[in-house]
């Protein structure tokens, strides 16, 4: 997914997620949001919309506990796209069909989307999981962001936690800091940013990708 960055004030978290809490839906796809309730399953702070595929409602499914980004709580609506095109909704108009015809050759299938709130303005973070057709197709979509994170000067840190796992991000007027990593045809990211200097480090968000990481292979 390649969307716009995370709408936190003046927040820049990734431009690798697309659709976070889209409220514009095209008619042949399906974007879903419902309100935030204690839950078993997936975020300790949410509970899962109505037509959560069946693949997204076990350990695959896992997106970020409260509390795993220190400081952080969840931010609203857990956000449900079946499409390509529901997921590329809020990006630009101008890129939308590209970036919904390059899911779509990577094989999406759905996605579930969780946004996080610091007590601070314009600190936030996101917590996302995509379902691919392939592993190669979620292994591509680390590659296509980790592209276009280095073509906007970001640069790229290491994960050597989790296998095959990217970080990248940026420190300055802004920062941010994002880890991507798959799991069989699963896609995660998890990433944080602020207007300013960030009170996260990048230490706390790989701990945070590695608890995710452990819970989609169980």
């Amino acid at each position: 997914m390649k969307a716009g960055p995370l709408a936190v004030g003046i927040l820049l978290v990734v431009i690798a997620f697309s659709g976070c809490g889209s409220s514009s839906t095209p008619s042949s796809a399906t974007t879903t949001q419902v309100t935030t309730a204690p839950s078993g399953t997936g975020s300790a702070a949410t509970t899962l919309p109505p037509g959560t595929p069946a693949a997204l409602r076990g350990a695959h499914g896992s997106v970020l506990r409260a509390g795993e980004l220190p400081g952080l709580v969840p931010a609203g609506p857990l956000t449900l796209s079946t499409s390509a095109r529901s997921l590329v909704a809020e990006d630009p108009p101008n890129q939308r069909a590209s970036e919904a015809a390059s899911l779509e050759r990577l094989g999406f299938v759905a996605g579930l989307n969780e946004q996080f709130k610091g007590d601070v303005a314009d600190e936030g973070g996101v917590s996302l999981v995509e379902q691919f057709r392939s592993a190669q197709g979620a292994k591509g979509e680390i590659a296509a962001q980790l592209k276009q994170a280095l073509r906007r000067g970001e640069s790229e840190f290491t994960v050597a936690s989790i296998p095959g796992a990217r970080g990248f991000g940026y420190s300055g007027s802004t920062t941010d800091a994002n880890v991507a990593f798959a799991v069989g045809p699963y896609y995660y990211l998890v990433g944080f940013g602020a207007g300013g200097a960030s009170r996260l480090t990048r230490a706390q968000l790989i701990a945070a990708a590695e608890s995710l990481y452990r819970r989609a292979r169980a």
